[in-house]
């Protein structure tokens, strides 16, 4: 997966020619579901304002997700399904899936150092969101709000 300055992990879906679910290994990246774009678009503004760049924040709006994952989906041979039923994230893929249903929106945010996390929640404290997940560099973090 090429990290280009604007690339995200979830453009992998849609633009990678070889769909190699084993692939998908996103690191240093905070996964914000908000409820609706307005309030995503919100979010990403306050981010900006406290510090992070704009090229480090990408929103996927639900409709955006559903149309990757049909296009990623339709690309995969026999074998990417069977490797993918071993070693692919199903429980994750069908989590961010199901919110996408919702029209909820996906914000991919680059945070590289895990200590920087704790501030961008803060920072997002007053959002409507509804899960995060930090893809760290040997775990990933979920944060559900009850």
């Amino acid at each position: 997966m090429d990290e280009g300055e604007n690339s995200f992990p979830m453009d992998f879906y849609a633009n990678d020619a070889s769909p190699h679910p084993w692939k998908f290994k996103p690191e240093g990246y905070l996964v914000v579901i908000l409820s609706d774009a307005d309030e995503a678009q919100r979010a990403v503004a306050d981010l900006v304002e406290h510090g992070v760049a704009a090229r480090d924040v990408k929103l996927y709006t639900g409709k955006q997700i559903l149309e990757n994952y049909e296009v990623y989906a339709g690309r995969r041979s026999p074998a990417d399904k069977v490797v993918g039923s071993v070693v692919d994230d199903s429980e994750g893929r069908e989590l961010y899936l199901g919110y996408a249903r919702e029209d909820r929106c996906a914000m991919w945010v680059r945070i590289s150092d895990e200590e920087d996390v704790s501030k961008a929640l803060r920072v997002l404290a007053d959002h409507n969101y509804v899960h995060t997940r930090y893809y760290g560099s040997d775990r990933q973090t979920d944060f559900h709000v009850s």
